[in-house]
C-alpha cells in the first residue's frame, strides 16, 4: 500500500473543515512518525486553521530522533498521545515484543526538552500489566508538567485475535478505578 499524498491529506483535512470543523486534530495509524513528511502534514493542518494537533506514537521515533521532534513541534504540534503500557520491560515484551520501557521513558524526556505535553496510554491487559497501574500514575505525577494525563484503555480484542476472549481477558472501567483505588 501507498501512503497518501500530503495533497491528498490537505484535502481531508479541508473536508473536515467543511463538514463543521475546526476540530482538534489527531494524527494516528498505524505508525505515524514512519512518515518523514509528518512535519508538513502538521504545518499543513495548523495553516488551515486546525488549533490543536495531537500525535498518537509509539514514541520509538521521537525517542531516538530529536531533531524529527523538533521539526514536528516547529510545524504546530502540540501533544504527544504516547503508547506507555507499563514500568518494566518484560510488560513491554509481552504486549508490544521487546524491551521499550527506556525508550518510552525517553520519548518522554525529549517531549519535556521540546516543551511538549505528553498524555500516557496504557493499553490495560488483566494478568499482564493491570497491576501496574499505580506505577503508571506515579510516574505520570513525577513527570509533570511534561505528562498531562494518562488515559487507560481496557484491550480491545479484534483483528489478530481469531477466538472470543472470556471475561478474565478483559477489564472494565469501573474494574480500572478501582485499581487506582488499591494501588
Amino acid at each position: 500500500a501507498v501512503d497518501p499524498s500530503l495533497k491528498t491529506i490537505e484535502g481531508w483535512l479541508g473536508a473536515l473543515l467543511a463538514a463543521g470543523g475546526p476540530f482538534n486534530l489527531q494524527l494516528s495509524g498505524g505508525e505515524p512518525t514512519v512518515r518523514n513528511d509528518l512535519a508538513e502534514i502538521i504545518a499543513v493542518a495548523r495553516s488551515l486553521g486546525f488549533s490543536f494537533v495531537q500525535l498518537n506514537t509509539n514514541g520509538v521515533r521521537i525517542a531516538k530522533d530529536e531533531t524529527y521532534l523538533h521539526q514536528l513541534k516547529a510545524a504546530g504540534l502540540d501533544c504527544v498521545f504516547l503508547q506507555f503500557d507499563g514500568m518494566s520491560d518484560d510488560i513491554y515484551r509481552q504486549i508490544r515484543g521487546k524491551a521499550l520501557l527506556q525508550t518510552k521513558q525517553d520519548a518522554v524526556e525529549a517531549c519535556a526538552r521540546e516543551q511538549l505535553g505528553v498524555v500516557l496510554v496504557p493499553t490495560l491487559v488483566p494478568g499482564i500489566n493491570t497491576h501496574h497501574i499505580g506505577a503508571i500514575l506515579r510516574y505520570a505525577m513525577e513527570k509533570m508538567p511534561v505528562v498531562r494525563a494518562v488515559h487507560f484503555q481496557p484491550v480491545s480484542y479484534f483483528g489478530r485475535y481469531p477466538e472470543t476472549p472470556s471475561d478474565r481477558d478483559r477489564i472494565t472501567l469501573p474494574e480500572v478505578m478501582q485499581q487506582i483505588e488499591i494501588q
